[in-house]
């Protein structure tokens, strides 16, 4: 159970979506790092609506990657924009850091077809070896929880996964709750991570957790 001692932060509801915590938190940690010199956004697609403007004036080349075009608000935000499958993608370069909003919970159900577990796993791997020192990402987290077509919520057993891949790397890990975004409910950062894995998904409220990983090389 969760008690109010627990949380730590409180978001505020703009969206009723996800990126009421993720914009602000992605935001936050760019600008603690920056200035990059290049950063790759992987599911860039609508960015420009949500944090791309915030982080625009901290990245000297910011590129992005999704298997849709770019809207045109996003595409005059970004300097390059891959159209693709970034688990095939060829990129030019490598980059100073990698972001990856929550993109890796539709690998492999929508936005990759396959196998999502591998496809996820590696989603995760090409994008820790596709940046020089810096790596964020954020994704649901709870109770196993297919929504064919969409996405797949990331298990305790994934995230294991992960941090396997991310071995030898600085990990920092922060969890997220929200008793429904889509009803209007606050996101709240919280302590409890034995929590974040036991909630389950629910059609009408959304995503009641989220794991967001920090990784240094």
């Amino acid at each position: 159970m969760l008690r109010h001692e627990d949380f730590l932060r409180t978001f505020p509801v703009n969206l009723k979506t996800d990126r009421d915590c993720e914009t602000p938190m992605v935001t936050e940690w760019v600008k603690k790092y920056s200035p990059f010199g290049s950063l790759l956004d992987i599911g860039a697609h609508w960015s420009g609506h949500h944090y791309a403007r915030e982080i625009r004036n901290h990245v000297a080349q910011y590129d992005g990657i999704d298997i849709q075009p770019p809207d045109d608000l996003t595409k005059s935000i970004l300097n390059g924009y891959f159209v693709g499958n970034a688990n095939d993608y060829k990129f030019p370069n490598i980059y100073d850091a990698v972001i990856c909003v929550s993109t890796i919970e539709h690998a492999g159900v929508s936005t990759y077809k396959g196998d999502f577990l591998k496809e996820r796993l590696k989603l995760f791997e090409k994008a820790l070896s596709l940046t020089r020192k810096h790596f964020w990402i954020s994704f649901p987290v709870g109770q196993p929880y297919v929504c064919e077509g969409e996405f797949s919520i990331v298990t305790e057993e994934h995230v294991a996964a992960f941090e396997q891949i991310a071995k030898g790397c600085t990990i920092k890990k922060r969890f997220f709750y929200s008793q429904g975004p889509q009803a209007g409910h606050p996101w709240y950062q919280h302590v409890k991570k034995d929590v974040a894995f036991k909630i389950c998904y629910l059609d009408f409220v959304g995503n009641q957790s989220i794991c967001i990983m920090e990784i240094t090389k």
